[in-house]
């Protein structure tokens, strides 16, 4: 049951609880709106001071009431490699929050543990059909997995990833590589056991564990590592597009950045499953700079900042720029932003504080008519990671797109 916010009939008064749509009962929000169906008659149950009425909605008619928001739930884990756990005071209230629901999960492709996950949300999330959902499991091993996430619940995994599977929900892995831990042989065991679950299981994403300076005891992902893991994962990868057509496992571009190795082609991505995750992203900003054409000429003196990791690349669209008489040679620059904030072991762009841009801008010898930064370094609100904004009206997000930004330029 829920309790109506906001109402604008007036046979349902807000304070009501909300019981039941069509005799299903309801427990949040989203189960509502799945039943609220307005091609078909409904009939509403609520209780208003401990009387219990029914009203009934014919097709199309709305039903004018705002619910309470479902109280989300947190994480029961205590991984000491949580990147929560490597965060300093002073960021983005929103970071702090340790979720770990599946709700969310269906909703914006938040990870979850499925360490608090029970049968009835099992049976709940097939009813509801919240599919696909996004699985953080970094190793498939009970015992291993019990230790890292410090809960017995953990060993459970494969027995929930089976039941998702069978309630017919697609679900896309994540296995963050913690070296001595969930690498080599353990990695090849945790993904062939995920493998086995195909196609209930669409994706095996692999990820670096997010070391920052305030993350102890844990080593950064070496250069001998990601050559090591890129091979190891590559031949599962085409091991399982001849069997299944697909590659089902994908490493993050980090692992190719670090071991100095070439980005994959498009072919290697398929449909793109974990692109959020940072799977794919070089490759489809490589592939957008070289389909650029015909642009019109850029007026101004341009600055665009980056990561340490991402600079060969905007090089990349400096040189194409140039050589499509865009812009001329002197009119670009590129720079990249060291991360001081979370330590140089960090160095991806969405984790650039605007402190380290601002020191970096302070510091420019040379006038820019635009300053561009990277389009992940600010959330909805545009807010830095630090929980800062720039009043520098020169400064520009880039959108994702680089036609997109261009325009915006031009």
């Amino acid at each position: 049951m829920i309790r109506v916010i906001t109402s604008k009939d007036p046979r349902i008064p807000a304070g009501a609880v909300l019981l039941a749509v069509n005799s299903q009962k309801i427990e949040d929000s989203l189960e509502y709106k799945f039943y609220n169906d307005l091609a078909e008659t409904r009939k509403i149950l609520i209780k208003v001071k401990n009387i219990t009425q029914e009203i009934i909605f014919k097709p199309r008619e709305k039903i004018l009431i705002g619910l309470e928001e479902f109280v989300y739930r947190q994480c029961e884990n205590n991984c000491d490699f949580c990147f929560i756990n490597g965060l300093p005071k002073g960021l983005r209230k929103e970071l702090y929050f340790r979720d770990d629901d599946y709700r969310l999960s269906f909703l914006f492709g938040n990870f979850l543990s499925l360490t608090n996950i029970t049968k009835h949300d099992i049976r709940r999330i097939g009813r509801l059909k919240l599919s696909p959902l996004y699985i953080s499991v970094h190793t498939t091993n009970p015992d291993l997995r019990r230790k890292l996430f410090r809960n017995d619940k953990a060993r459970s995994l494969m027995k929930h990833l089976s039941a998702l599977v069978r309630e017919n929900i697609t679900l896309h892995c994540q296995i963050v590589i913690i070296p001595g831990a969930t690498d080599g042989g353990n990695l090849i065991h945790t993904i062939i056991d995920l493998s086995k679950l195909y196609p209930g299981v669409s994706s095996i994403g692999i990820v670096p564990l997010g070391k920052t300076k305030y993350l102890k005891g844990k080593p950064a992902i070496s250069k001998r590592l990601a050559q090591q893991t890129v091979r190891l994962v590559e031949n599962l990868h085409d091991v399982f597009r001849r069997s299944y057509g697909r590659g089902l496992v994908y490493l993050a571009d980090e692992f190719y950045l670090k071991a100095e190795l070439p980005i994959p082609p498009l072919s290697y991505y398929d449909d793109f499953p974990q692109y959020g995750n940072g799977i794919g992203m070089v490759r489809q900003f490589i592939d957008e700079v070289a389909s650029l054409n015909r642009i019109e000429k850029m007026k101004g003196r341009f600055l665009f900042l980056t990561s340490t990791l991402a600079l060969p690349f905007l090089n990349m669209l400096k040189t194409r720029l140039t050589r499509l008489w865009c812009i001329d040679n002197d009119k670009m620059d590129v720079l990249a932003v060291e991360n001081r904030f979370f330590g140089k072991s960090v160095t991806v762009s969405g984790l650039i504080g605007a402190g380290d841009f601002s020191k970096t801008i302070r510091n420019l010898k040379k006038k820019y008519d635009r300053i561009i930064l990277p389009p992940n370094c600010v959330n909805d609100q545009g807010r830095f990671i630090d929980d800062k904004t720039f009043s520098d009206r020169r400064i520009v997000i880039a959108p994702n797109s680089i036609k997109e930004l261009l325009k915006c330029l031009r």
